[in-house]
């Protein structure tokens, strides 16, 4: 299979399985993550999607070789791009947290995957790079909306335009990341914030994640008055009850 799912309580693992390919998408690999969002989608026992890929990298980007095999390179694209595109808006609006555990290649559509993530943790050795415009290719996976908005226009255009790769470090001071660790302790930190994240509060979380991405897209009213609606609707929880009781008899909380 080009992706493996394993769901472990919570917490459900997307790892992309082709490291003999650098997890390169290829239209199996594209449509398999579309059926895969889609059978988590409404699975409100899931609270954390982790997304890693296997062997050395996390993704190479594109297929390079199906488009040169291809009779109709523009076919092919779409044929790819189409249901990867369908994943991402999926990813985006489930309210589980998506963390993004990166090591290695992070290229064309990889950096656009980790770059989509709620949370992205880098592996020190890895290594981003858009490479699109080497191949006359422009930008997709999300890329182009969301490196402007981490990194700011002008290092975004210098980034998709000159190929520039970004090391880890880079990534992390730039905010594409949100942390980094040593490459034997990636699976190991991962591990740990996901357990984290799952035993969280998962309609705050739920919210938290919604606020926070739509908020680009909204006039500072809408926000406001989402946040307010948000917050009475965690404040109706037993969640909101253990945290206040908690924090009150001084221990830590635990959610349902």
């Amino acid at each position: 299979m080009p992706i493996n799912l394993t769901i472990d309580g919570r917490i459900a693992r997307i790892e992309f399985n082709r490291p003999e390919a650098l997890n390169a998408i290829d239209v199996a690999l594209a449509t398999r993550l579309l059926e895969i969002c889609q059978q988590l989608q409404g699975r409100e026992d899931i609270r954390v999607i982790v997304l890693s890929g296997a062997g050395r990298a996390f993704m190479a980007g594109g297929d390079l070789g199906v488009f040169r095999d291809a009779a109709e390179p523009a076919v092919m694209a779409s044929a790819i791009i189409e249901p990867l595109h369908q994943a991402l808006l999926l990813l985006e609006q489930m309210p589980q947290i998506v963390l993004g555990s990166v090591q290695g290649a992070v290229s064309g559509a990889g950096m656009s995957l980790a770059l989509g993530c709620d949370m992205t943790l880098a592996a020190d050795n890895a290594r981003f790079c858009l490479a699109y415009s080497a191949i006359a290719a422009s930008l997709d996976g999300g890329g182009s909306w969301h490196l402007p908005r981490q990194v700011g226009l002008q290092r975004a255009m210098r980034l998709a335009l000159l190929n520039e790769p970004v090391t880890a470090k880079q990534a992390l001071d730039w905010g594409m990341v949100a942390e980094v660790v040593p490459a034997d302790q990636l699976q190991e930190r991962t591990a740990a914030l996901a357990a984290r994240l799952a035993a969280g509060p998962g309609t705050a979380q739920a919210a938290i994640k919604r606020l926070l991405r739509q908020s680009t897209r909204q006039s500072l009213a809408e926000q406001l008055d989402d946040e307010h609606q948000a917050f009475v609707d965690c404040a109706g929880t037993e969640d909101f009850v253990e945290g206040i009781t908690a924090f009150f008899e001084r221990r830590k909380p635990v959610f349902r």
